[in-house]
């Protein structure tokens, strides 16, 4: 995947109109019954989204569903956990802890924002082992951020 990084944007995105802040009792304005909650790691201010009523998890990029650092994988979308995307995570400690709140959640339903969405007890059962064995699985040998956080 590093060597497709010529294509990604070089340019900062505009955004139109106003960018305000998440209120800080977890709500998501706009979507009753959501939570939002901070799952730093893959950036410094990712969040994840849950509902309670039906333990449905929007993870973003704290993990994914499919192995990210496959070219392979991302065209069969065979679904696996893994990870963030490690060309991006720039701080591995916190996104393990990350990794381990939302596995704490034992959420039914998960949409990751990269792979394909899952369900049922065995999806459960495939995020606590990635939550538990986050390292082996997770974590890159080598790499900047392996070693030097960025911390926002």
């Amino acid at each position: 995947m590093s060597r497709m990084c010529v294509v990604y944007p070089r340019r900062p995105i505009e955004f139109d109109g106003p960018i305000l802040p998440l209120p800080a009792d977890g709500q998501v304005p706009g979507l009753p019954g959501w939570r939002w909650i901070h799952t730093p790691g893959h950036s410094a201010g990712h969040v994840s989204l849950f509902r309670d009523a039906d333990q449905t998890l929007i993870a973003g990029d704290a993990f994914c569903t499919t192995n990210q650092n496959s070219f392979l994988s991302i065209a069969t979308q065979k679904p696996e956990f893994h990870g963030p995307p490690a060309y991006f995570t720039t701080d591995w400690e916190a996104a393990r802890e990350s990794v381990w709140c939302l596995a704490d959640l034992t959420p039914a339903f998960i949409a990751p924002g990269h792979g394909q969405p899952m369900a049922g007890q065995a999806t459960t059962r495939a995020l606590a082992e990635l939550a538990a064995r986050f390292d082996e699985f997770a974590r890159p040998e080598r790499g900047w951020h392996v070693h030097h956080p960025v911390r926002g």
